[in-house]
């Protein structure tokens, strides 16, 4: 007679852009379950009774519990308790932002939180500036090969996917902050815009250092979660830039998601607007093309899930550099750096790439194979699983049976 299977317990506790969450929790859940664990999906909506919905889970053990940008940490029961701390196992939160945007759970002092980052420098970020959480640990998401995927569109175009925000629009926020953080979310947007691998949590103590002010702990990591409009203003003019020197050198762009109406250029007949798709869908988009360009300057020390989906697509990515991409990828091999301090570079490679198919080909090949081999879903379960034997789950109120 065989042994009971271990319990892992998923959630998708709240609407991600594009129900990206939704798809993340679903294929994470799946290889768990490949991996012959029992698996508890539970996704929450507003509309919900959360007591109703949640207390099945109270009382079980669970190898891991799992849930990206999660809202639980700031939930309780009836007589005040953190709901998580009902639940036994630990709880790893996937964080797929800056933590600046999650002061509130973070700093809930929840005993069996766990957090993920996507990026180094905020693996350190949370190590430091919140101590009550039990662990902090850096790994990417995992991405997913397209279902039908169908063949490469016949014009070799650079696509990308995501939303667009006009600078101008989040700088306001900025303008309108008063005293004494506005001064200083100027400057901080400024010197990033200026230096985009310097994290902005270090570009803030610098700046506090320069006007001779020092906070706690405490208040730095209040201070930053106000400084939320600098992070969405440096996203959305590196979006700017680097669409704008791709289509000056009229190189051929696809946009996919909410807000390119409002983008403008001169360039028109070389810009392509599609409709923004469901997560779960852009695989199949991402398949189509041939060079996918990614923009993310709020990972200095990490990867976006928007690289990994190209790899898993055989579409060529793009990206910006930083230090761990270029430790963990081969620039002109696996991946194609271009940097955002230097506005021509993007539009230097785009053109090679598009002239040069063969290349192309070849690059998609070998990140295709990077991808297999590393940064599955699979792999990712594989990962917390390991975690949950390292000493995560060995503290007191965590079982492993």
């Amino acid at each position: 007679m065989q042994g009971k299977k271990e319990s892992v317990l998923v959630f998708c506790s709240r609407e991600i852009c594009y129900l990206s969450g939704n798809f993340f929790a679903a294929r994470l859940a799946d290889a768990f379950e490949e991996l012959g664990f029992e698996v508890s999906l539970c996704e929450l909506a507003g509309d919900d009774d959360l007591d109703e919905k949640l207390e099945p889970y109270i009382g079980r053990t669970y190898r891991a519990i799992v849930d990206f940008n999660s809202s639980l940490p700031r939930m309780e029961t009836e007589d005040g308790t953190p709901y998580l701390e009902k639940l036994n196992g630990p709880f790893f939160d996937y964080i797929l932002d800056h933590p600046l945007f999650h002061y509130n759970g973070l700093s809930r002092g929840i005993r069996n939180l766990c957090a993920v980052t996507l990026d180094l420098s905020q693996k350190a970020y949370i190590e430091r500036y919140y101590p009550s959480v039990r662990e902090v640990r850096m790994l990417p998401l995992g991405a997913a090969e397209a279902v039908c995927a169908g063949g490469k569109e016949q014009e070799c175009r650079v696509l990308f996917p995501g939303t667009y925000e006009r600078p101008e629009e989040t700088y306001e926020l900025i303008k309108g902050a008063g005293e004494p953080l506005g001064p200083m979310m100027r400057e901080l947007a400024a010197r990033r815009i200026e230096e985009p691998l310097l994290p902005m949590e270090e570009a803030f103590a610098d700046e506090l250092s320069r006007r001779g002010r020092a906070l706690s702990g405490e208040q730095f990591a209040l201070a930053m979660n106000a400084m939320y409009p600098v992070d969405a203003y440096v996203r959305n003019y590196f979006r700017k830039q680097t669409l704008d020197a791709l289509l000056e050198r009229r190189i051929p762009v696809t946009v996919v998601g909410n807000g390119w109406e409002k983008y403008r250029t001169p360039q028109e007949a070389f810009l392509r607007r599609e409709r923004e798709l469901g997560f779960a869908l852009s695989f199949e988009r991402i398949a189509r093309a041939h060079i996918l360009l990614n923009v993310s300057p709020m990972f200095p020390r990490g990867v976006h899930d928007r690289i990994l989906a190209g790899m898993a697509n055989r579409a060529v990515v793009l990206t910006d550099g930083n230090p761990y991409l270029r430790e963990q990828f081969a620039d002109g091999r696996e991946l194609f750096f271009y940097s955002l301090s230097e506005k021509g570079t993007v539009a230097d490679a785009a053109a090679e790439l598009i002239r040069r198919p063969g290349m192309r080909e070849e690059a998609a090949e070998r990140a295709y194979e990077v991808f297999q081999k590393r940064h599955t879903w699979k792999c990712r379960a594989e990962e917390i699983l390991r975690w949950t034997k390292q000493g995560v789950a060995q503290t007191e109120g965590f079982v492993v049976e």
